[in-house]
C-alpha cells in the first residue's frame, strides 16, 4: 500500500481533527458554531464553541477516549458567561495523578446544552487525534501503522514506520495472531521534548534514566529515541503480545512478555547478555516465579531482562515457535501460565526453570509449586536494552496504579557488558534477587483505558 503524508496544522493545537459534524449545530433556538479543540502542551485539552441562545442554563461536554479494549470517557461542565452569544469552554486535564490521556489518543465528544427557556440541544459528535500543541505535526500511513513527527525528524520517523510495520508482521507470524486495529507511533525528537507527554516516573528513577519510549495504549506508542531501532522493535512487539496473550482475566506475566520483546530486537544488547552470563557463572539466576513483574531497581533490571530473554530463547529454540505461540493462546483463553505450560509442554514454571538451568550447566533445584488458585499476576510493562543503567544500590520506585489512565510501566536497560548486577540469593533456594520490585501496574483511564506501556532506558551520562 502506498504511503500517504498529511500536514497537521497546529492552529487547532490538537490538529488532525476529524469532524464528524457540520460546523454549525442548531435546534430549538440554540445554535452552536466555531467548535474547536486546542492545547498549549500535552497536559490539557480545551474544548471551545460559540453558542447563541436566549441564554444558556447548562452545558455538559460528554467525551470518550477511543480504545481497542473498550472506549472510556466522562463528562465535564462547561464554562460560559450569560448572554445571547457566549464562548463555551471546558478544559480536560490529561496528565494528572488520577487521569492520563496520552498524546496520540483519539477522542470523540459532543455537547449537551440547555437554555433558560428549557430548550435543549445535543451537538453532533466530533473526533480528533490529541496532539502536542507545542509542535507542528506531520504524519504518514503505511498499512496499519501511522507515524507522527515534527521538525527535522522525518527521516527517523519514516524509518520507525517501516520498522514497526515489519515488526507487526514478524511478531504476529511467530505468535500466530493478527493485530486487528491501526497503530499510531508518536515520534518526539528527544526525551526532553517528550517529557511532558509521558507519565512521570518516581524522582529517583527520573534522575537515573533516560526514557526511550512507552506503549501507552494497545494501539499507541510514544517514542523518544527513534534513532535506536530496537526501541521500535521492542515496543511494537508489545502491541502484538497484548493481542496474543492479554486475556479477559490477566495479562501475560512479565518474564514471557518482556523476554519475547527482547527476543524480537535485533540484539539483546551487551548489558542484558553480560548480566545473565555473570549470573549463570556465579549460579545466581532467578526463579521464574520471581519474574512475574519487571525489576525496577538498578542492578536487578539487567538480570531480569537478560534471564527473561534467555528463557524465551530456550523455549523457542528447544520446542519451536508453534509451541511457544500455543502457550499464549492457552493463557489468553483463561489459563494460568503454569497451567498453560503444563498443557503445552508438560511442565510448569518451576520445571521450565530447571530445564533452562540444566541447559546452562547448572544443577536443578527443589522448588515449591504454589497451590492452584493463587492470585493471577498483575498487569505489568516492559524493559529493553538501550545502554547502561544505574549500578548496584541505585534504587527506584515504580509508578503506582492510578485511576483513569493508560497502563504504564517503566523499562530500565542493561549495564555495560561485563558489569556486575547486584543480586542476592533468595530464601526459596533458587538464587533470586532480594526483591524484584513491582513495576508499574495498569493505569486505568476512567477505570480501563487498557494500553500497556513500556519505557526503554539508559543511564544518564552514558554515551
Amino acid at each position: 500500500m502506498q504511503a500517504t503524508r498529511t500536514v497537521l496544522p497546529v492552529l487547532l493545537a490538537l490538529a488532525f481533527a476529524l469532524a464528524l459534524a457540520p460546523g454549525v449545530a442548531a435546534a430549538d433556538g440554540i445554535e452552536v458554531s466555531q467548535q474547536r479543540e486546542q492545547t498549549d502542551d500535552p497536559g490539557a485539552v480545551t474544548f471551545v464553541s460559540r453558542v447563541q441562545s436566549v441564554g444558556l442554563a447548562s452545558a455538559t461536554l460528554v467525551y470518550k477516549v477511543l480504545n481497542p479494549d473498550g472506549d472510556v470517557g466522562g463528562t465535564g461542565e462547561g464554562t460560559f458567561t450569560p448572554g445571547v452569544e457566549t464562548d463555551l469552554t471546558f478544559t480536560l486535564n490529561t496528565n494528572t495523578a488520577t487521569r492520563y490521556i496520552p498524546v496520540g489518543s483519539r477522542i470523540r465528544y459532543h455537547w449537551e446544552l440547555e437554555d433558560r427557556d428549557g430548550s435543549t440541544l445535543t451537538t453532533p459528535e466530533r473526533e480528533f487525534v490529541f496532539l502536542d500543541g507545542r509542535f507542528q505535526w506531520e504524519s504518514r500511513t503505511d498499512g496499519l501503522v501511522t507515524v507522527f513527527w515534527y521538525g527535522d525528524s522525518e527521516q527517523e520517523a519514516l524509518a520507525a514506520l517501516g520498522t514497526a510495520k515489519r515488526l507487526l508482521d514478524d511478531a504476529s507470524a511467530i505468535l500466530e495472531t493478527e493485530v486487528p486495529y491501526p497503530v499510531r507511533v508518536m515520534v518526539y525528537r528527544n526525551e526532553d521534548d517528550g517529557r511532558l507527554a509521558r507519565r512521570p516516573l518516581s524522582p529517583t528513577f527520573e534522575a537515573s534514566v533516560i526514557v526511550g519510549g512507552q506503549r501507552v495504549a494497545p494501539d499507541l506508542l510514544l517514542v523518544f529515541d527513534a534513532g535506536d531501532v530496537d526501541v521500535i522493535r521492542h515496543e511494537t512487539t508489545h502491541i502484538v503480545t497484548h493481542v496474543a496473550g492479554d486475556g479477559p482475566f490477566a495479562d501475560i506475566p512479565a518474564w514471557i512478555d518482556e523476554g519475547f520483546a527482547v527476543y524480537m530486537q535485533s540484539s539483546p544488547g551487551g548489558g542484558y547478555s553480560g548480566a545473565i552470563e555473570f549470573a549463570i557463572s556465579a549460579d545466581r539466576t532467578l526463579s521464574l516465579r520471581s519474574l512475574q513483574s519487571p525489576a525496577q531497581v538498578g542492578g536487578e533490571v539487567n538480570l531480569f531482562y537478560g534471564q527473561s530473554f534467555s528463557t524465551v530463547e530456550f523455549l523457542i529454540e528447544e520446542f519451536g515457535p508453534e509451541q511457544f505461540a500455543e502457550v499464549y493462546r492457552v493463557f489468553f483463553a483463561g489459563s494460568t501460565l503454569d497451567n498453560a505450560l503444563e498443557a503445552v509442554f508438560g511442565f510448569d514454571q518451576n520445571g521450565l526453570y530447571n530445564l533452562w538451568r540444566e541447559s546452562k550447566g547448572l544443577p536443578t533445584l527443589d522448588l515449591v509449586t504454589p497451590p492452584s488458585g493463587s492470585a493471577a499476576p498483575v498487569i505489568e510493562a516492559t524493559i529493553t536494552p538501550l545502554g547502561d543503567i544505574p549500578g548496584p544500590g541505585a534504587g527506584s520506585t515504580a509508578p503506582t496504579a492510578e485511576a483513569e489512565s493508560g497502563e504504564t510501566a517503566s523499562t530500565p536497560t542493561p549495564p555495560a557488558a561485563g558489569s556486575t548486577p547486584g543480586v542476592q540469593p533468595s530464601d526459596d533456594g533458587s538464587n533470586t534477587t532480594a526483591a524484584i520490585a513491582v513495576g508499574a501496574a495498569a493505569l486505568l483511564l476512567a477505570g480501563a483505558l487498557g494500553g500497556g506501556a513500556l519505557l526503554l532506558t539508559r543511564r544518564r551520562g552514558s554515551p
